[in-house]
């Protein structure tokens, strides 16, 4: 079983990132291989909205080729072969960051063309000084749900705060059961023969 986390964050050392590495340590005690990716270290390029001009033209192979500086091709198969995805992000003027949204905004490729990334289990990460976290959260969690993702109970854990995470006990218990969480439901669904529509 393998996991992924994506860091949205600029800072790799940041609270985003230490909230998202309790949710991988989580999963990783659970016997599941993990691998956390800082976006900020990988160069992606925008989605040119290839959707709104040709909907058939918005497709994994015509999204990545040519610029061989663009790493969503490599996060394309990355996903495609993950069992779940945990999302995080700091909070920026109550959203998610720029990092994220672009990341986001380049799986459009793969929800047109078949939804492909149908019956991956995902779940939420935010920190952030100010209010916002559940709107960034609410936001990602509907764009994913429609690409196909699943959510398990409380599929979320979020940061809002100057000091350490460690100060909320809260936001560390939601991201370690958040990690234990993701893990059941990938197990479940590995065991059923599920048909999605």
């Amino acid at each position: 079983m393998k996991f992924i986390g994506l860091n949205g964050s600029a800072r790799k050392n940041g609270k985003t990132a230490e909230l998202l590495s309790l949710v991988m340590e989580s999963i990783k005690k659970l016997g599941a291989e993990v691998e956390v990716y800082h976006l900020i270290e990988h160069p992606i390029r925008f989605c040119m909205g290839c959707y709104s001009e040709d909907p058939p033209s918005c497709n994994p192979q015509h999204c990545t080729q040519g610029n061989l500086a663009d790493a969503m091709k490599g996060f394309h198969q990355k996903l495609l072969f993950a069992d779940g995805v945990v999302f995080a992000t700091p909070v920026y003027w109550f959203g998610m960051s720029a990092l994220m949204k672009a990341f986001i905004e380049r799986l459009t490729s793969l929800e047109n063309t078949g939804k492909m990334l149908t019956g991956r289990v995902a779940g939420f990460v935010a920190a952030g000084e100010e209010d916002g976290a559940m709107m960034a959260i609410s936001h990602l969690m509907a764009v994913t749900s429609d690409m196909g993702f699943i959510f398990p109970p409380m599929p979320f854990t979020y940061y809002i705060g100057r000091g350490s995470i460690h100060d909320d006990p809260e936001s560390v218990e939601y991201a370690r059961r958040l990690g234990r969480n993701l893990v059941k439901l990938a197990h479940i669904l590995q065991k059923e023969d599920v048909e999605w529509m």
